[in-house]
């Protein structure tokens, strides 16, 4: 993290939430210690998630066997899926760690503070305002779910134990199949809850943590077009045929400019299969944690699947929003050429903001698989596919129960 101290303080703090979370699952960017202090905690974490994994497969699995119902399988379908997103977004930022770690530090070094005209700050410290709540927001629902989710079943049962004087069934927060009973004893059912607790935990630290740092690094960049298209309506034009004289402020903006079109491009080159896995998958998620809380029998079930649905669209709409985002403002900056006095300008004044504005007339974009531009009716596509997929397992349901 010492690389991190240099970068202004307004770019980082919502930043250094999601690069916690990812660090929990001891995947660093910035650690330069020895190679055993990085990835010995690798020897017990990677067995525990993929046991967890496999254990939950198996259960999976009795689908095809016909030993699962409908409103069974409701309930191990999402976490399922939730499991598989959060271990390929491992993957690729495992893989991808020194793009990450490179584009952290270079948009973190060109993160303006200074020279900014009143305008600019205002709308800086508004965007800035409004994604530090955003990911407060996302960070807190999801840590405050997941606890409310896997010890909602243990709770239950020490209450009617101890409160109720009653003999309850022994419930694990996930539907697993394990090679023995893993509620035959107190001893082994604490120890299985606090196996699968402990392995999910990390599966949302990582799920969370690499959503939060792909917007939040979206948003970054978002901002810094947003001040660049203040910094081109408002510069003064040279009048200058030859070039000679012409000035630092067009050549300071159009390299700038295209830091931040490479800068786009490498988030998008990061990120964009693992857009189309959280996209061609979060439909059927939200249809089953939707279906799971209306067939639930007890209120505290309802709640907290619920809240999975409401996590899962305020992940993807805050995705879809801040990628839309980004291209507006990559695209506006061809309005605000046009609105500079080019006119007024020398010739190669005029030559250098006819590229800025043919350039940003492809604007830049997080895509899925680096073909489907993604933006807010994205979101409302996805939303209405879940709906669909919702009223057809409701349907098949009704039809079994009738």
């Amino acid at each position: 993290m010492e690389e991190l101290r240099g970068l202004p303080e307004d770019y980082l703090e919502p930043l250094l939430p999601c690069l916690d979370l990812i660090k929990r699952c001891n995947v660093t960017f910035f650690d330069n210690g020895t190679l055993f202090n990085r990835y010995w905690r690798y020897f017990y974490i990677i067995p525990c998630v993929v046991a967890f994994y496999i254990f939950l497969s198996a259960y999976m699995m009795q689908v095809f066997e016909g030993q699962l119902e409908l409103s069974e399988l409701a309930y191990v379908v999402s976490v399922y899926v939730v499991s598989n997103q959060a271990i390929v977004k491992a993957i690729i930022v495992v893989l991808k760690s020194k793009e990450i770690r490179s584009i952290i530090l270079e948009l973190g070094q060109a993160w303006r503070t200074e020279d900014l005209s009143d305008a600019q700050i205002n709308k800086k410290k508004i965007l800035l305002k409004r994604l530090n709540f955003v990911s407060k927001a996302f960070y807190w629902m999801n840590i405050i779910g997941s606890w409310q989710y896997m010890l909602t079943p243990l709770c239950e049962i020490l209450i009617r134990k101890y409160v109720l004087k009653q003999e309850p069934e022994h419930v694990l927060p996930f539907s697993c199949k394990f090679p023995f009973d893993p509620t035959a004893n107190w001893p082994t059912y604490l120890g299985v809850y606090s196996f699968q607790t402990y392995s999910m935990f990390l599966i949302v630290y990582c799920y969370v943590g690499v959503e939060l740092l792909m917007v939040n690094l979206c948003a970054h960049i978002s901002t810094e077009f947003a001040l660049l298209h203040e910094d081109l309506r408002n510069l003064t034009p040279l009048r200058n045929s030859k070039g000679k004289g012409l000035g630092n402020g067009i050549r300071k903006i159009v390299r700038h400019h295209v830091k931040l079109i490479r800068l786009s491009q490498q988030l998008d080159n990061i990120f964009n299969i693992m857009i189309f896995i959280n996209l061609s998958s979060v439909t059927f998620t939200i249809c089953f944690f939707g279906f799971a809380a209306k067939v639930a029998r007890t209120a505290i079930e309802k709640a907290k699947n619920f809240i999975g649905v409401i996590a899962l669209i305020v992940q993807i709409f805050n995705l879809c929003y801040y990628a839309e985002l980004l291209q507006d403002a990559s695209s506006t900056i061809a309005d605000a050429a046009y609105e500079n006095l080019w006119y007024n300008g020398g010739i190669d004044h005029q030559k250098n903001l006819l590229f800025i504005i043919k350039r940003s007339q492809n604007p830049c974009s997080l895509t899925s698989m680096k073909y489907s531009p993604i933006a807010l009716n994205t979101f409302t596509a996805i939303l209405s596919t879940a709906w669909s997929y919702f009223s057809l397992i409701s349907s098949l349901y009704e039809g079994e129960t009738t």
